[in-house]
C-alpha cells in the first residue's frame, strides 16, 4: 500500500502544523493522512521536558491549582516554622497537603497535547511535553525492526508449534500441510517457514522436503536434436509440442494430462508410469513389468474403463509425453478397442522436460517414496496406489489449501475413485517417507 507509514517529512509537517497553529484536520488533509492517525501520532511519540534553570527554581505548590488563595500553613509540622507552605522550597508539600488539587493544562489533555507552539510556555511552570519529528521516526524504525526480530510467542505457545512441526515433520508432512490442519496454532504458512528457518525450532532447514530436492543431483542435458534409436525412423508430424499449443488453443481445452515414466534404472526394464491432470494435481501411478508400448497401453485401458469414454475423453481428452519409445504407439493410446478415439496425444521437444512441467514436480514428490536409483523391481502395484493415494491427499497452495482427492472427488465422483484404488488418507496419518518404511510400519500396527 503506498504511503502506509508516516514518513520523516510528514512528522516535519506535523510539528510545523502545531507550532503554527493548524487544526487538526488541517494538518491531516496537508499529508493526506486521517485525523486519528496524526493525534495517536503525537500523543504516542511526545516527550517530558526537562527544564535546567540555575536562576529559578519553580516552587512545588505552584502545580496546585489552589495556589494563589491557599493560607495552609504548618503542614510540615516543623517547628519554627511560620510561613506559608506555598512560598516553601524546603519540603514538597503537595505529597502532604490533602487540599492539593493538580493543576492541569487543557493543551496537554486533547490535541495537540503537546507544548510546541504554545505562547505561554516560557512563564510556564507546569510539566511540559514536546513532540520532535527526529525523535519519533528514530522511535518508529527502532520497534518496526524489533517488530521482525525474535518470536512473539508464550512459553506455551512455542511447545505447542513445536511439537506440532516436528510430529508433521517426522511424517515427512509439508509446513503447508501441517499448518493447514492445525488451525489452532493460528500461524500463517509464511511465519511456519520462518519458524525453521530461524533455527529456534527442533524442525530445521535442511527437514523441509524442497531442500531435500534442491541437492538432488541435475539431470544431464540433452540437446533438442537428440531422438532415441527406435524413434529415428519415426515421424511425429502435426503432434509436435507446437500442435500440441496450438490445438489447445483453437478448441479452447480446459483439461489436459501428462504422462511419465520414472524409476528406470539399468539393472531392471520395468518402470513406474505417473498420469496426471494438473487442474486438480490428480496422480495415477502404475507399475509397468516391461517398458515398452504394449504395457503403457494397457494402463491407459485400465484408465480409460474406469473412467467411461465421457470423463476419459474430458480430462484425458489430451496427453502430453516426452519422447520415450514406450509411448510411440499413438494410435494405441488415442483409440479404444472398437476403433473409437477418446484422446489425442502430442510429444515434448527433445531435452525439454519444462514443456510437462507438472508431471516432472510430481515426479519429485514419488521420488521421496521411492530414492533416486533404488529400483522398482519389488514395487507392486498395491505400493504404487498406496504412494498415489498418500500424493493426492497433500493439501496444496495452487488449489486453495485444499487436496487433489477432494477435486477429483468432486468431478470423477468416489465410485470411480475406488475403481482407480485411490483412496483418502487422513491428514494426521499421511506419511512422506520410504515406501519400505511405511510397509513395515503398516505391518507392524497390525
Amino acid at each position: 500500500m503506498k504511503n502506509k507509514y508516516l514518513t520523516i517529512e510528514m512528522r516535519e509537517r506535523i510539528d510545523k502544523g502545531i507550532r503554527e497553529g493548524s487544526a487538526l484536520t488541517n494538518i491531516a488533509k496537508a499529508i493526506d493522512k486521517d485525523p486519528t492517525t496524526i493525534s495517536k501520532e503525537v500523543f504516542k511519540h511526545r516527550k517530558d521536558v526537562v527544564v535546567e534553570n540555575h536562576f529559578i527554581t519553580p516552587l512545588p505548590c505552584s502545580r496546585c491549582a489552589k495556589m494563589k488563595d491557599c493560607q495552609v500553613i504548618k503542614v510540615c509540622a516543623l517547628k519554627g516554622c511560620a510561613s506559608q507552605c506555598r512560598y516553601c522550597k524546603r519540603v514538597d508539600a503537595t505529597t502532604m497537603c490533602q487540599l492539593f488539587v493538580q493543576l492541569r493544562c487543557k493543551r496537554l489533555e486533547k490535541f495537540p497535547f503537546v507544548c510546541n507552539g504554545c505562547l505561554k510556555r516560557r512563564g510556564c511552570r507546569l510539566s511540559k511535553y514536546e513532540y520532535v519529528p527526529q525523535l519519533a521516526h528514530r522511535e518508529y524504525e527502532k520497534a518496526l525492526s524489533a517488530s521482525r526480530k525474535g518470536l512473539n510467542l508464550t512459553g506455551e505457545e512455542f511447545r505447542l508449534i513445536d511439537e506440532v512441526l516436528k510430529q508433521g515433520s517426522d511424517k515427512g508432512q509439508s509446513i503447508n500441510h501441517i499448518i493447514a490442519h492445525h488451525p489452532h496454532l493460528n500461524i500463517s504458512i509464511k511465519t511456519g517457514y520462518n519458524y525453521v528457518h530461524s533455527g529456534n525450532f527442533q524442525v530445521k532447514r535442511d527437514d523441509l522436503p524442497n531442500y531435500a530436492n534442491n541437492i538432488l543431483k541435475k539431470r544431464k542435458y540433452i540437446p533438442k536434436e537428440y531422438n532415441y534409436l527406435e524413434n529415428r525412423a519415426m515421424s511425429r508430424k502435426g503432434r509436435e509440442y507446437y500442435d500440441y499449443l496450438l490445438f489447445i488453443d483453437t478448441n479452447a481445452i480446459a483439461y489436459h494430462a501428462e504422462i511419465d515414466c520414472v524409476g528406470i534404472v539399468k539393472d531392471y526394464s520395468g518402470a513406474l508410469l505417473s498420469i496426471i491432470v494438473p487442474a486438480w494435481s490428480f496422480l495415477l501411478l502404475y507399475k509397468l513389468p516391461i517398458k515398452d508400448m504394449a504395457h503403457v497401453n494397457e494402463c491407459v485401458d485400465f484408465v480409460y474403463r474406469a473412467l467411461g469414454f465421457e470423463k476419459f475423453n474430458k480430462y484425458l481428452g489430451v496427453l502430453l509425453t516426452d519422447r520415450g519409445p514406450e509411448f510411440n504407439d499413438y494410435q494405441g493410446i488415442e483409440f479404444d478397442g472398437d476403433g473409437v478415439r477418446r484422446t489425442r496425444l502430442f510429444y515434448c521437444d527433445s531435452g525439454s522436460s519444462t514443456q510437462k512441467p507438472f508431471v516432472e514436480r510430481v515426479n519429485r514428490e514419488i521420488r521421496r517414496y521411492i530414492f533416486k536409483g533404488q529400483s522398482v523391481e519389488k514395487i507392486t502395484q498395491e505400493d504404487c496406489d498406496l504412494i498415489a493415494s498418500h500424493i493426492n491427499s497433500m493439501v496444496l497452495d495452487s488449489l486453495g489449501q485444499k487436496t487433489p482427492y477432494e477435486f477429483a472427488k468432486t468431478y470423477l465422483g468416489e465410485e470411480i475413485l475406488t475403481k482407480l484404488n485411490i483412496k483418502y488418507i487422513k491428514p494426521a496419518d499421511l506419511t512422506i517417507k520410504n515406501i519400505d518404511l511405511i510397509k513395515h510400519e503398516i505391518k507392524k500396527s497390525k
